[in-house]
């Protein structure tokens, strides 16, 4: 037998929960939508919708002596519950930073939202280069230790990929002046460790010395500078001053942009050629960004990503028998009791839902789903080896009206929550986490249909039974 499957399928957008799948409204007794395939060709593909992307099953003598039969299962037919742990991971454990300025302070047509986004990101700088090799006034190339920094210059640059905006973007460089720990930073607090919180004396990096403002426009490039003088220079290179740093913001509404990196650039005049002037460069370090307001907890969605990071962990009771369709139980004795040999492909089905646009997705998310290995203790539960490897989710899925349909393949964890452990005898757990590959992955998170709703996550099971239930 040969069994081909694709990891991730979308189905057609739908508004309400009869409409789910490709064979129409749910109206199985308990829960179930049932579609039984007698066998009777070489090869069946079995969802018209996503063929390419569903198992296909060659074998001339199984097929003619079988079932093939769907099964989709509604949330309190294969769960017990859902539920969405957030505070995975730091902001200041991202590559880059984010700015942006009353953002998503309204929706699609204009009408007014919740509080916009303001993001902030706060760079600290490691030491200035200490050496150089300069030609003094002979020509000759000297290693100079005395260095005398009169100017820079910073440059920062946009992902454009990754950033929301509509044009050129003003971007305001400040010196920080207040001392702040670069992991536990955010919005209202410069310190936020545990059993020591010092507030900002303003939110969003408290005092500051404006030192100048660019103008970046998408069409010139992806960088934007601002020239720094010898005095915040001189103040920059203090090592001891936990209070130095640079806020990155901007006044432009409706922008999100990505930082991606920075550099400070130093005009350095050598003491072995001090009519010259040479370039060094010192890489900035981007310690966090900083962000308000913070997401609240869902109550009735599931949402997957942010930083830090947003978890649902859904818990599974998969059905282990069968009392119908009426096809089912006339070509087979009812009940059927399922068993993990009888599972040919499994998908949890989950429905989006456009979220906070503060937060809504600008670019491809990667899915993970793995096993939370101890849910009695959780949010702080260790997690086991990923099931589906990362599931690439395009971020226009959350776009008005949503409603879109993405498979997560699931078929060896169903598989062995029938079986009642791993293939190498391992216990197995029955929760299971969905959240993105790493966290956090970026500021924006994914919003699912939670339990409660119409269209709350399912699962769907092709089983394959042989004459006689087997």
């Amino acid at each position: 037998m040969r069994v081909s499957l694709a990891s991730l399928c979308v189905a057609p957008r739908t508004n309400s929960a009869a409409a789910i799948g490709p064979h129409g409204p749910q109206t199985r007794p308990g829960g179930i939508r049932a579609t039984l395939h007698l066998a009777a060709a070489p090869i069946l593909a079995l969802l018209s919708g996503c063929s390419d992307l569903l198992p296909l099953l060659e074998d001339d003598d199984l097929i003619r002596s079988g079932y093939v039969i769907e099964v989709t299962f509604r949330f309190d037919d294969f769960a017990t519950g859902a539920r969405v742990y957030g505070g995975y991971g730091l902001a200041s454990q991202l590559s880059g930073g984010f700015l942006a300025h009353e953002f998503g302070a309204q929706d699609d047509e204009g009408d007014p939202q919740e509080t916009g986004l303001s993001a902030r990101t706060l760079s600290r700088f490691p030491n200035y280069p200490r050496l150089a090799q300069v030609l003094d006034t002979l020509g000759v190339i000297q290693i100079d230790s005395s260095l005398t920094f009169v100017s820079g210059q910073v440059l920062t640059r946009i992902d454009t990929v990754a950033s929301v905006h509509d044009g050129p973007v003003e971007i305001v460089a400040h010196a920080l002046s207040e001392p702040w720990d670069a992991p536990s930073a955010t919005w209202e607090y410069a310190v936020d460790t545990i059993g020591h919180r010092t507030p900002w004396t303003t939110p969003g990096g408290g005092a500051a010395r404006r030192i100048g403002s660019a103008t970046w426009d998408p069409e010139e490039g992806d960088s934007v500078g601002f020239f720094v003088d010898s005095a915040q220079i001189a103040e920059w290179g203090d090592t001891t001053d936990i209070g130095r740093g640079l806020r990155l913001s901007t006044t432009t509404p409706g922008v999100r942009l990505r930082v991606s990196s920075s550099l400070l650039r130093l005009d350095t005049r050598p003491s072995v050629n001090p009519d010259t002037l040479i370039e060094l460069s010192a890489p900035l370090q981007i310690n966090t960004f900083i962000y308000a307001p913070t997401p609240s907890q869902p109550r009735k969605t599931l949402r997957v990503g942010g930083a830090p990071a947003w978890r649902s962990v859904i818990h599974f009771d998969i059905p282990t028998e069968l009392h119908g369709p009426p096809e089912l139980c006339e070509a087979l004795d009812c009940p059927v009791e399922i068993g993990e040999e009888h599972v040919s492909f499994a998908a949890l089905r989950l429905v989006t839902r456009v979220g906070p646009r503060a937060f809504a997705p600008s670019d491809t998310v990667p899915l993970d789903l793995r096993s939370v290995l101890a849910p009695e203790v959780l949010p702080k539960s260790p997690l086991g080896n990923s099931r589906i490897g990362a599931q690439a989710v395009p971020h226009d899925l959350f776009v008005a009206p949503a409603g879109e349909v993405v498979e997560l393949p699931v078929t060896t964890l169903v598989r062995d929550l029938l079986r009642g452990e791993t293939v190498f005898g391992d216990p197995i757990s029955g929760s299971a986490a969905v959240l993105t590959t790493t966290e956090p992955y970026s500021i924006d998170h994914l919003t699912f249909e939670g339990a409660e709703s119409q269209l709350a996550p399912s699962l769907r099971v092709v089983l394959i039974f042989a004459r006689g239930g087997r």
